[in-house]
């Protein structure tokens, strides 16, 4: 299964593991690395990372994120972050106090269930605004909730930004507009069974669940949800790259 970066990174100098072995990524962040120095200079380049849940895109989006660093010994180690969209998960408290609670709780990581809205505003003023620093919310999912301000873009020093998440080409349920905010977009095709058998033990830890029902919902709703992003992140995507996700 897909693990965190961090895992791969030597924690004394912040760079990916010699043992580590990668797949499309380094070819990738050679590409944006040559369309960032041809970009205008004075806004962020923002890269859409489009991934089902299980392809290894949380994964990926550090490496290349590392990878890019290192391509340059003018570049910091923040030249290239990561924002990630799972901090606009709808808020629990919020879905449940919806007429349809049930239903929208059981079935959230659907589109419906997330704030395309508020993420869009946070992306455009990173894209276009002038603030020196903007922050995102992360997530925290052993509880299962957004956490505010996890994530922090400071415009003096991130020129790269590669956001990573399933919806970021998905064309209707609000999330349509996103798409233009992004100078290229990415999605990591991935089997979709496979994918699906890794989030059964991944999701283990949602809470209120048993084994036996995070299995059945994995196959009823975390399905439909990757084959909705499958399906529109390969109409739309600027690059499609295979998961080497093992």
């Amino acid at each position: 299964a897909a693990v965190s970066a961090s895992l791969y990174m030597n924690p004394a100098t912040g760079k990916i593991a010699s043992n580590l072995v990668v797949t499309w990524e380094p070819a990738v962040a050679e590409i944006l690395d040559r369309m960032q120095r041809l970009s205008n200079p004075s806004r962020p380049f923002l890269v859409g990372l489009v991934g089902i849940p299980g392809s290894g895109k949380s994964t990926s989006a550090e490496i290349v994120t590392t990878l890019l660093g290192g391509l340059d010994d003018s570049y910091d180690d923040d030249h290239a972050i990561v924002m990630p969209m799972d901090g606009y998960h709808i808020p629990l408290q919020q879905l449940a106090d919806s007429d349809n609670a049930a239903d929208l709780i059981y079935r959230r990581g659907a589109p419906d269930t997330f704030d395309p809205t508020a993420l869009f505003e946070k992306l455009n003023e990173i894209a276009y605004g002038d603030a020196e620093t903007v922050t995102l919310p992360g997530f925290d999912h052993a509880q299962g909730d957004p956490v505010p301000n996890q994530h922090t873009f400071a415009r003096s020093e991130n020129k790269v930004v590669i956001v990573e998440g399933i919806y970021l080409l998905h064309d209707s349920d609000g999330w349509e507009v996103m798409n233009r905010l992004f100078d290229w977009t990415i999605y990591i095709d991935a089997d979709v069974d496979t994918c699906i058998e890794r989030l059964k033990i991944r999701n283990k830890c949602i809470p209120g669940y048993t084994p036996e029902e995070i299995a059945t919902r994995c196959d009823v709703v975390d399905r439909k949800n990757a084959e909705l992003s499958r399906d529109s992140a390969r109409k739309y995507a600027s690059q499609i790259v295979k998961s080497g996700a093992q």
